[in-house]
């Protein structure tokens, strides 16, 4: 936990959102393979995730993969990140996966561009629950969540606006990112790549968090 920051400014802590930009850079840099930089980014994920569950945060907003990526990413590539959401969804149903934390899973996209057995998980792990809400955008876009909504669905119904987004990589942009859960959210970018993001650098993003003044427009 952040030093000094419990009760009434622990709470305001909520919702944390993640963009997880940087993996390909990081292999590139390295000489290494794409698929090793995406295994590292995981555990890097399931990291901080737990981190954050420990912190007190009870709702977390991952992005996977943008509709975008979904369409326009290298067969290859999309196969190895749709081999780690199984691996994620596998790790979560046997309780591999945060530490015992009672938690629910809600994966939100276009689905249809993902693989079968992709979707046949998705339903599967969706009947976890618990008071940690881990939400993953996977082939997901505003203009998908805008089309869901013109047929009466709201995918991310009940889901709070979340406090603070953190994406590395250097990029100082959103990228689509859930532009209806981030509109007072506070936006820290760093530009660690994402299997380099560690507990110091999650910390530092905690602390400049709790550094800021909120007035949600007043």
């Amino acid at each position: 936990m952040v030093p000094g920051k419990e009760g009434a400014v622990l709470k305001s802590l909520l919702h944390v959102g993640i963009i997880p930009d940087g993996n390909r850079r990081w292999a590139r840099a390295r000489g290494t393979s794409i698929a090793e930089a995406y295994a590292r980014g995981y555990e890097v994920m399931k990291l901080t995730v737990e981190r954050l569950a420990d912190e007190g945060v009870r709702h977390i907003t991952l992005f996977a993969m943008s509709r975008d990526n979904c369409l326009k990413r290298e067969s290859y590539e999309r196969e190895i990140l749709f081999k780690l959401v199984d691996r994620a969804i596998a790790e979560l149903r046997s309780g591999k996966y945060l530490r015992g934390f009672a938690f629910s899973v809600r994966v939100v996209g276009d689905l249809e561009l993902t693989p079968p057995r992709v979707r046949e998980a998705v339903k599967e792990v969706s009947s976890l629950e618990g008071e940690l809400s881990v939400n993953v955008g996977l082939c997901y876009s505003a203009s998908w969540e805008e089309e869901m909504f013109e047929k009466g669905i709201r995918p991310l119904k009940g889901v709070p606006q979340m406090d603070l987004v953190i994406r590395t990589g250097g990029m100082w942009r959103l990228s689509d990112f859930f532009p209806l859960l981030t509109r007072y959210a506070e936006l820290y970018f760093t530009t660690t790549l994402w299997p380099d993001f560690n507990q110091r650098e999650l910390e530092e993003a905690l602390a400049w968090f709790y550094s800021r003044q909120r007035n949600f427009g007043k």
